[in-house]
């Protein structure tokens, strides 16, 4: 991999001037194409007609992927202790090397899979019911832990849906949705669902 300096010259294709360029490799602050955050100081391939930013060398790319960490949602809640104990079991039972992270990766996969699905809100509202009248209630003096997790724009958009159609609030959302997966994960296993898992797994490298 070529590792390019600031004030190296090259030639790029720029979409603003539709043709091939001179371009300069500078250092700018670059804004996520969605808009939202921007990779500060990054070295960046710049035309020298129009002066856009044509391209991003790869030596750049761990910058990005820092800076959009930073611009991720951040989600905080006191789950009982029970709960985290399932994510992590649930975790164990899809690929027996996982690490407590991907207990995040789970509960995003569900967050995601109930906010696309049609009968998505009915699947929380059911997971919601048995979950209220099951051992997993809420009892006096159950010890709870802190839970929070990165979440990125889509996916925190996604969560407020299933909250503001289920009626149930972000501490109590994401107990139906574990409790879901334990139904679907440890009870009642769909292959289809733990081997997708199981790629998310081996994809996050958790």
């Amino acid at each position: 991999m070529k590792l390019f300096i600031d004030g190296e010259k090259s030639r790029a294709i720029c979409s603003h001037c539709k043709a091939t360029v001179n371009i300069v490799f500078k250092r700018r602050d670059v804004p996520f194409s969605d808009g939202k955050g921007c990779a500060q100081d990054i070295l960046v391939g710049v035309c020298d007609e129009c002066d856009d930013v044509v391209s991003i060398p790869p030596q750049s790319t761990p910058a990005i992927a820092e800076a959009r960490k930073k611009a991720l949602k951040s989600v905080e809640v006191r789950l009982p202790a029970i709960y985290l104990d399932i994510l992590d079991l649930a975790a164990f039972a899809v690929e027996r090397n996982a690490t407590s992270d991907f207990r995040k990766g789970l509960l995003c996969y569900y967050i995601h899979d109930l906010a696309i699905d049609p009968n998505g809100i009915s699947r929380v509202i059911s997971a919601h019911k048995m979950l209220t009248n099951s051992s997993f209630g809420d009892k006096p003096k159950i010890p709870r832990r802190r839970f929070s997790m990165k979440i990125s724009d889509k996916l925190k958009d996604e969560l407020l849906q299933l909250e503001q159609n289920s009626e149930l609030n972000t501490t109590d959302l994401l107990k139906s949705v574990v409790f879901h997966i334990q139904r679907e994960v440890l009870l009642k296993p769909k292959h289809e669902k733990i081997k997708a898992l199981q790629y998310l797994a081996v994809l996050t490298g958790k």
